[in-house]
């Protein structure tokens, strides 16, 4: 998704030659874009009138007479602030970038298209139950009774790029959620990745590089590949969201034996990349019997992480291998089929779809499909060339599926409360994807971590497990089932319980199905558990105060092991080591040390691994913190890459490799920042960097529509901020926690929450970023829902009144 989107804003850049003017003639007439906050207006699709009342920060509070007429509220408030966003959300899941940018979104267009997202929500919309697609329809109703009337100006971007929205339909909204789902499961390019890594690195380099890569599973993969399988690899770097997985994310909870209050806590904040606006959006509904708070996500009607009076609950990716590739063998004398398990011919399923291309002839393109899945395409002639002779690469995700109601649990939770093994199995029975561990807790004192969703069952004798793609002909590689319900992994708990997830492996050692093999590191979980650890009893406060924790919990570990193999003799070089002796390893914004450090572990990953990986390195560039504790501690796979494959005569051990790295890391920094160390500070580099959809590609609108703030934390601590070492700017946070909250089950209205940016995703209006800064310096927002205090805060309130010349719902 990333990708496709980074292609839409360069092929953007053509339609700016006029920006000068656009800024001189319409800034004025633009500025009516922004939506009518106080007031009562008449609307079609409401049975009473549905009251919003908007505080300081731009938080909706939604009073309806039904559930429905709340969803309507919500839909309503989505459409008012977030338009574009969702606009936009819903053209690239449908693969209709190239209709606004052109030729320069073909191939993101076509592997959307051919994955068939869209396709597959329309079908699962129609496959919900009538109580959700009654929400859904109100929902969509109250989208497009937003949409600006009279003449009135929709967002600046709509005008930027001549396009106008369409209606919003129900299945929109499933696409939004499918769009999560492709953002947060990654396997199949992990497989694709590890492919690219053996033929540039072979086995065992690339099994320390990028573990788990077993000896045994390499040596069954290449008993069945194509010859010529590892060509795939780099055509798959064009048309993929991402090669690597970009999910981060952490939730705990404690029972009310480890709280002040005797009641369960719980703190959530889920990472994915910082953009303007936030894909987060902060909401309180309320109807009789019934109402919730907490984060939404424009397009979807619901509140996705929150609480209501009973329960609060909180996500991170779990990293399940959700995802598998398949080789098809295609039939030499019949190329529209291809071997099926039986080692009989199957036709391939074949559809034809037309991408409508702005300011260029359209592209009709040819989808093919197997019995695992879609078959990744090839007709793009960059592409073409690439694909062993003879072969296609199928996708099988349960995610394509058309019988996905996922939205029927979140509408469900809503008036969920039962965090019992039983009560999680029936709250979850209608979750697909994506697969996400959740946290739950309710005032009764009960705590849950669920995983739930159509995970793959594979079989005892698959030779790779997963990790690489299988042979399509072989019965082994096919999956045996989805973990059925009642099997489900999750586990429940009481006073004294603890659960924390943070991409980590969280399925206990007894759990008889294998979820994946495939996680992130352990250290900001680790992080988490020491901290609960640290103290008996927590409250809100020390559970903002961890959620903000700064403490790099990867430098607690392999900083030691550094300081003693580095012996520089370069002056600034012992000058930096002597800073780092002495660093308390929590990254401050207002505290060079940490700068030191990350311009060291970018430069020591540079010189360990650029050599071996050539032309592949730029684009995996980036944080390994296993690896290079591998290296330090001494494990011989990894204490390989130390030599410089470059130098012929010599061998270089990893002591040489730490002080030319440290030596290189300082002088860089020196030319950049100059020489007074002491004047370095974190956060004049690693700056929280919210890049907009699509404008963050294009030169000049990048500075308008974006937003920068200094912040503290780092890759690995629990306050992640994550950069990237192959950026224009190596340092600045790029990934993060978009959406922060802790929830009191003994006080909920003692809860707090924040999102990243602002509530509006219009660059006229105040609340567009807004909030930014407050929450890069860890400010957060009451979470209430009581209504005197919202009238004592209200900034707007805003009546929809049903319209008089439409039949009420």
């Amino acid at each position: 998704m990333k990708r496709a989107l980074k292609i839409a804003g360069l092929g953007l850049i053509g339609f700016f030659g006029m920006l000068a003017l656009f800024v001189a003639g319409t800034t004025i007439a633009l500025r009516g874009s922004m939506p009518h906050l106080d007031g009562t207006i008449e609307v079609e699709g409401v049975s009473a009138p549905v009251r919003i009342v908007r505080d300081r920060e731009g938080v909706p509070h939604i009073t309806a007479q039904s559930r429905n007429d709340a969803l309507f509220g919500l839909g309503f408030v989505h459409g008012q602030d977030r338009l574009w966003q969702m606009d936009f959300q819903r053209r690239t899941i449908q693969g209709r970038l190239s209709e606004v940018a052109g030729s320069a979104t073909l191939i993101a267009d076509t592997y959307l298209r051919t994955l068939g997202l869209y396709r597959a929500a329309e079908q699962a919309a129609e496959r919900l139950s009538p109580d959700a697609r009654s929400a859904l329809a109100a929902y969509a109703a109250g989208v497009n009774a937003a949409r600006p009337k009279n003449g009135k100006p929709l967002p600046p971007e709509f005008f930027m790029l001549g396009v106008e929205p369409e209606a919003w339909r129900a299945a929109d909204s499933v696409a939004v959620l499918k769009g999560l789902a492709v953002q947060l499961s990654a396997n199949a390019f992990q497989e694709i990745f590890r492919l690219q890594l053996l033929k540039v690195l072979g086995p065992e380099k690339a099994a320390a590089f990028n573990p788990p890569l077993p000896k045994e599973v390499i040596e069954a993969y290449r008993a069945y590949a194509p010859a010529e399988a590892v060509k795939f690899a780099d055509a798959l770097d064009a048309i993929a969201p991402s090669m690597e997985r970009q999910g981060a994310s952490n939730n705990w909870v404690v029972g009310g034996a480890r709280t002040t209050s005797g009641k369960p806590l719980l703190a959530n904040d889920p990472h994915l990349p910082l953009s303007v606006p936030a894909i987060w959006y902060l909401a309180h509904l309320n109807w009789p019997g019934g109402q919730a708070i907490g984060g939404s996500i424009p397009g979807i009607p619901a509140i996705i992480a929150g609480r209501t009076d009973h329960l609060a609950w909180g996500m991170t990716t779990t990293g399940a291998d959700t995802q598998d590739l398949y080789w098809e063998k295609i039939d030499a004398e019949d190329r529209d089929s291809y071997f099926d398990s039986a080692r009989t011919t199957r036709k391939f399923s074949v559809r034809e779809e037309i991408i409508k291309v702005r300011l260029g002839a359209d592209k009709t393109i040819r989808i093919r499909s197997t019995r695992h899945g879609p078959v990744l395409p090839t007709d793009e002639p960059r592409l073409k060339a690439l694909v062993p002779d003879g072969y296609a690469l199928s996708l099988a995700w349960p995610a394509l599926d058309a019988d996905d109601r996922t939205l029927e649990t979140a509408l469900a939770i809503f008036t969920h409360s039962d965090v019992t093994p039983a009560g999680l199995e029936r709250g979850f029975s209608t979750y697909r994807a994506p697969i996400q561990s959740f946290v739950l807790a309710n005032n009764q004192g009960d705590i849950g971590l669920a995983l739930p969703g159509s995970i793959p069952m594979r079989r005892a004798d698959n030779p790779v497990r997963g990790l690489l793609p299988g042979d399509g002909r072989d019965p082994r590689f096919d999956w045996i089932g989805m973990i059925p319900q009642a099997e489900g992994p999750r586990w429940w708990g009481r006073e004294n319980d603890v659960f924390v997830t943070a991409n980590n492996n969280v399925v206990r050692s007894d759990y008889p199905h294998l979820v994946a093999l495939d996680f992130d590191p352990e250290h900001r979980a680790r992080r988490i558990r020491a901290l609960i650890d640290a103290q008996p009893k927590h409250s809100v406060d020390s559970f903002r105060a961890m959620q903000l924790d700064t403490g790099e919990r990867f430098a607690m570990d392999v900083l030691p092991g550094m300081l003693k193999l580095a012996s520089p003799s370069d002056e600034r070089a012992r000058r930096a080591l002597a800073l780092l002796k002495a660093w308390d390893m929590h990254m401050r914004p207002d505290r060079g040390e940490p700068l030191i450090f990350a311009a060291w572990m970018r430069a020591f990953t540079r010189a360990l691994a650029a050599d071996e990986l050539g032309e592949l390195f730029d684009r995996v560039w980036n944080d390994r913190p296993d690896f290079i504790a591998a290296v330090v501690a001494g494990d011989p796979a990894a204490a390989q890459f130390c030599d410089d494959v470059a130098t012929k005569n010599r061998v270089e051990k990893c002591s040489q490799i730490l002080v030319k790295s440290l030596t290189d890391a300082v002088a860089e920094l020196s030319d950049a920042y100059g020489s007074d160390m002491a004047a370095w500070r974190w956060g004049d580099v690693h700056r929280a960097t919210f890049s907009h959809t699509p404008f963050g590609f294009v030169p000049v609108l990048r500075d308008v529509f974006g937003l920068r703030e200094p912040m503290g934390g780092g890759n690995s601590a629990i306050q992640r901020a994550a950069y990237r070492y192959s950026n224009r700017e190596p340092f600045a946070a790029v990934h993060g926690s978009g959406y922060r909250a802790v929830y009191d089950l003994a006080e909920p209205n003692k809860s707090i929450f924040m999102i990243a940016t602002g509530q509006s995703g219009n660059v006229y209006s105040p609340h567009y970023g807004d909030l930014a800064p407050r929450w890069a310096r860890g400010e957060y927002l009451a979470m209430t829902t009581d209504a005197a205090e919202i009238e004592r805060r209200a900034a707007a309130t805003l009546v929809l009144q049903p319209s008089r010349s439409a039949n009420p719902r």
